[in-house]
């Protein structure tokens, strides 16, 4: 019988093969010696065994190490990836409550929003006798009127007469303007600082004073001197007195030179009528205040830049939304109170707007309709309409949460969708069953997915850590070896299998980064 047994160790590539080649015994060899040669073979096969083990143990750590297998394996990839540590926590959505809307005036509640809807920008909150009250959006609440100037002054006339046409709420008034007729005799805007106090003429000994400047200065600026030749100072002249006659021609009165004492009015400047005393039909004196006109700068501050937002977005154009008030702010504003069925006098006044950063649903009828209310009464209970979400962040974890960091909701039908940190508490709370934690509230970034829930309990996923572009491999791939590390067993092809040392690093989600020499991206790894 011929025997050839060899076998191979490679210490610089570290692997381990085993060579045999039996024949059959031939006739002549006898039965002893036969059992005493497969007892050799035997004992060969368990050192060559014994010898696999050891040199596959030793070269774990740095090196692979091939071994046949006959046994189904399962297989997974390595790959290249980014991984994310995500903490869950409990959380509950529903929305958030606020201040009820209050009546802005005494009356009768005439109509309300009904329980259950939705008011968005634009909307009717309530009427309140039949006048209503409409949400815009902002963070300021409402504290003044808007209109075209924070100052205003009252205009007083020194006309008799019953009055037959009067400037009306809104209407811009300037040089030259009729303001009012009494007795069918026209009343008329100039500009000046020191009000008509006396009847202006020409006299034997020319009257002087700074009226006089004053009504020169106009009737020039209006075109009564075309030839240039008026001496415009604080003297009534001849010429004067023709000017004046030009003036009272084109108005179609008396043409007598004279401007008596409540012909005219004067303004600083051109202003906005903000309010009328007095109604056609009604009889005035001397010394009663007529209208109410805006005077000094413009009216400005954040209040007036929502406003003007809340039009824009409402597709009123022609405004700048600067929180200056100007022409093409008082324009939108006529045109909407116009589509809104409010008196379009170019202002706003306070309890007819209610600013509110969102839409916002109605939980609840106050004052139902036929009810009196007085300013300030509770008409409607109201919450956000949007989503939100709460949630308790433990103390440990205080540093895991800002405002404005991007988080994952887990609705209760397994449905994720995104949100927002709103807000996150400043101090903590204790918590029932112990410990501390810090309230943080969440927007949904798409409030519609979470329709129809309320007090509904979420999963909150918050990234706590992460890392990217690793090369990883399932956890349940690695091996722990006895003497301290881990290796994985890489599929080297043709069914035999490699022990291959690795570096375990960053966990997540059932997988752990490795690092290794001998371990590439595409390369297949035993899985239990």
């Amino acid at each position: 019988m011929t025997v050839h047994g060899r076998i191979t160790v490679d210490q610089e590539e570290s692997s381990l093969s085993v060579d045999e080649f039996v024949r059959e015994p031939s006739e002549d060899v006898p039965p002893a010696r036969r059992s005493r040669l497969w007892l050799w073979i035997v004992g060969l096969a368990v050192v060559v065994g014994v010898a696999a083990i050891a040199l596959a143990v030793l070269a774990a750590n740095d090196s692979a190490t091939p071994v046949e297998t006959t046994a189904a394996l399962s297989f997974e990839s390595v790959v290249q990836t980014d991984l994310v540590q995500v903490d869950s926590f409990d959380g509950t959505l529903g929305t958030e409550s606020g201040d009820p809307v209050n009546s802005p005036t005494s009356g009768t509640v005439t109509s309300t929003a009904a329980v259950g809807t939705t008011v968005e920008q634009g909307d009717v909150f309530l009427t309140v006798n039949n006048e209503p009250v409409l949400l815009f959006y902002g963070d300021l609440p409402a504290y003044r009127n808007l209109t075209a100037t924070e100052d205003s002054l009252s205009l007083v006339g020194n006309a008799s007469g019953v009055v037959t046409e009067i400037a009306t709420v809104g209407q811009a008034i300037s040089e030259g303007d009729v303001l009012y007729r009494a007795g069918g005799e026209p009343v008329v805007v100039m500009y000046g600082d020191v009000p008509a106090y006396r009847t202006l003429r020409d006299l034997d000994e020319n009257m002087t004073g700074d009226d006089v400047l004053q009504l020169e200065t106009a009737l020039v600026a209006l075109g009564y001197d075309p030839d240039g030749l008026a001496a415009v100072d604080t003297e009534f002249t001849d010429y004067t007195e023709t000017m004046v006659e030009r003036w009272q021609e084109d108005l179609g009165v008396e043409e007598d030179g004279i401007v008596q004492l409540g012909d005219i009015i004067f303004i600083p400047e051109e202003a906005e009528v903000l309010a009328v005393s007095v109604e056609v039909g009604q009889s005035v004196a001397p010394g009663q205040p007529i209208v109410t006109v805006s005077a000094g700068d413009p009216l400005q501050g954040d209040d007036v830049a929502q406003l003007e937002a809340a039009l824009a977005d409402l597709g009123y154009s022609g405004i700048t939304v600067d929180g200056v008030w100007d022409a093409g702010t008082k324009s939108a504003v006529l045109a909407w109170q116009e589509d809104v069925g409010l008196e379009a006098d170019g202002a706003v006044d306070l309890g007819e707007v209610v600013f509110l950063p969102s839409p916002v649903r109605v939980n609840d009828v106050l004052a139902s309709v036929g009810t009196s209310v007085n300013p300030g009464s509770p008409v409607l209970a109201i919450s956000s309409a949007d989503k939100s979400v709460t949630f308790d962040l433990p103390a440990a974890d205080q540093g895991l949460v800002a405002v404005g960091q991007d988080v994952n909701i887990e609705l209760p039908d397994g449905t994720d969708t995104p949100g927002t940190v709103t807000s996150v508490a400043s101090v903590a709370t204790a918590l029932q069953g112990g410990g501390a934690a810090f309230e943080v509230k969440i927007v949904l970034d798409d409030p519609a997915v979470a329709a129809g829930l309320d007090e509904a309990p979420v999963d909150v996923e918050v990234v706590a850590d992460s890392v990217s572009n690793v090369m990883a491999i399932p956890v349940s791939a690695l091996v722990a070896l006895a003497e301290g590390g881990y290796a994985v067993e890489v599929d080297g092809g043709n069914g035999v299998i490699q022990l291959v040392a690795v570096d375990p690093g960053f966990y997540a989600d059932g997988m752990v980064e490795v690092t290794s020499d001998l371990l590439q991206v595409g390369d297949r790894v035993v899985v239990p």
